[in-house]
Formats: C-alpha cells, structure tokens, sequence
C-alpha cells in the first residue's frame, strides 16, 4: 500500500495545500470549488482535466454529466480504496501526448503525484459535484487514466494494473449477473459455452499451431508439455489479424497466460527472463524469477522486443 502523507511531503506548499482541500472535502457534494484564499484554482471549467500554469503535473480531473468522453464509474473496494476509469483529452489514443493536459496526468504518473477527483452529479440550476477525494493515476492503456483512490485514512494500492483489470472484469461480471434458473437441461448449453471460452483462450487455430511448432510443443517458461494445456498468448493484446503474428506470442502454460495477463508476470527484454510481480513472490511462481525464457530455434520468430517492452512497462515492472 502506499501512504498518503508521505507522496505530499515532497510536494511545494501550493501543490500540498491544493490537494488537500480534496481530502477535506472528499465524500462530500458541493457546488464548483472556488479558489483559495492564495488565489489557487482547484479546477477549470474549460477542460476536465486542470494542469495549472505553475506546476508540470495535472491539479485535478472531473466528469460532467453527459460529458462527451466515455468515462466509467468508479468502483470502491471493501478496505475503502477505489478504481475509476477516465478517459483522456482526445478521442485518438495514438494522440495522448499532444495535449498537455495528459502530459500532466502522465507526470503524475511518472512520479506518484497524486490529484484530486470529482464528479458531476446534478445539473443547472443547481449544479453540483461529487468530490471523491485524492487517487493516484496507476496506469494508461487503450486512451483510458486508471487511477487508484486512497482511503479516507490515506493508503492506496498504488500503480499498477490492479485498477485497468478490476474495471474490465466488473464489467464482465455484470454480463454474467443476467443468468437464468439452474435446470439439468441446460448443461449441454453451458457446457458448450465453457468448450468456447476454452478454444478462444487458447488462441485461434493457426497462430497456437506455429507457436505450438517454433516452441516445441512446451510452455516458454515452464518447459510444460501437456499440449492441452497450452496456449497461444499475445504479447500485445489481440486487435485484429496483424496481431497474430509468432512475434507477438509466446506459449504458455494456461495459468502462466492468466498471470501474462493479468500483469503478474512480464519478460525483461534486455536478458529475455522471466519477472514476476511482488504480489506473487510468496507463492510457489517465486522460484520462476530470473528463468530464461525457451526460444524459438529460428531467430526471426522471437518474441517482439518492443512488445515485450510494452507489457513490461504496462504491468510497472
């Protein structure tokens, strides 16, 4: 967990003061926060994210109602942390860093600068936000800010995948609620469905058999092989045919893909050897730590340097 206290201590005075009129105010629902007695703002009505003027990090983010970015609600944890999903400024993920409002969120990133949080919940006459404290940004993908928000007594879970995975599997769960009543008779169907999951996780058919041929029927990392067991994983995530390149894939072992993933276990590209998440080192993956990775005889099918790179730095290795 990471501590509160200790993130503001290295801020200047402005910076610290700013942020904490969010943990003043956090749970609370006020109107639009007006400047402080210095004269700082806390927020710009101009644009949802607020990188003010004198500091290289963004102050503040907030959603608007019928806003025109689809941002997600956020999720709270039992121990009082939460997630929450924010889009960036412009609809082109390829374009994050032309704009220097994310610029600054990617600052906040890069140094665990934490920011402050709210959320519009009623519209004029009567406008008002939800202020939901201060959150870390733990991590961008696909266009979206995943920030990690701190309890009321000021710990967090910090960067990492942790707020990306939670969101994208919330949103699963929700499709899985719509379930019918249980009846023998529709085990077959159920069964099928488990069959499909199983043939799609493995990966499609010709991209697991090239990579089942280059590794030699075994896992890159386990030398596992039961040929059953193994999948196609990509390195960078499926988008389409081009994806399926071996360059982009590796062999594993079914749970090794989940932790893949899952950002729990990465590849140094440097040394080609496996990394395994601080989460997992008291568990029986701990022992797969430093092992090399089996590759391909052929040197043109090796797994992508820049994608492994990619992952790397997506998992906060």
């Amino acid at each position: 967990m990471v501590r509160l206290n200790d993130l503001l201590e290295r801020l200047p005075n402005q910076h610290r003061t700013a942020l904490e009129w969010f943990i003043r105010h956090a749970g609370t629902e006020r109107p639009w926060p007006e400047p402080l007695p210095d004269g700082t703002f806390l927020a710009t009505r101009a644009k949802g994210i607020y990188k003010p003027q004198w500091t290289e990090y963004a102050l503040s983010i907030r959603q608007t109602l019928d806003g025109p970015y689809p941002d997600r609600d956020p999720i709270t944890r039992p121990d009082g942390t939460w997630v929450y999903s924010y889009y960036q400024e412009s609809d082109d993920p390829e374009a994050r860093d032309s704009a220097f409002t994310n610029r600054g969120l990617i600052a906040c990133l890069r140094d665990q600068v934490p920011v402050g949080v709210m959320r519009q919940v009623s519209r004029k006459p009567n406008v008002r936000y939800h202020i939901l404290g201060l959150a870390l940004i733990a991590g961008w993908d696909g266009g979206y800010f995943f920030l990690e928000g701190f309890t009321p007594d000021g710990y967090s879970a910090g960067p990492g995948t942790a707020a990306e995975i939670e969101t994208l599997a919330l949103a699963q769960q929700i499709g899985d609620a719509e379930v019918e009543d249980f009846s023998p008779e529709s085990i077959i169907d159920g069964r099928e469905r488990i069959i499909a999951s199983i043939v799609r996780r493995r990966g499609q058919s010709k991209f697991r058999d090239k990579l089942i041929e280059l590794y030699e029927r075994r896992c890159a990392i386990s030398d596992c092989d039961a040929i059953e067991a193994l999948e196609a994983a990509h390195i960078a995530p499926y988008y389409g045919p081009i994806t399926n390149h071996p360059s982009n894939g590796l062999l594993l072992r079914a749970d090794l893909h989940t932790l893949f993933d899952l950002g729990l276990l990465a590849i140094n590209p440097e040394t080609m050897t496996v990394l395994i998440s601080p989460k997992c080192l008291n568990t029986s993956y701990a022992g797969l730590m430093g092992k090399p990775l089996r590759l391909p005889a052929d040197t043109n099918f090796h797994p992508s340097v820049e994608a492994l790179a990619k992952h790397r730095r997506w998992a906060g290795f």
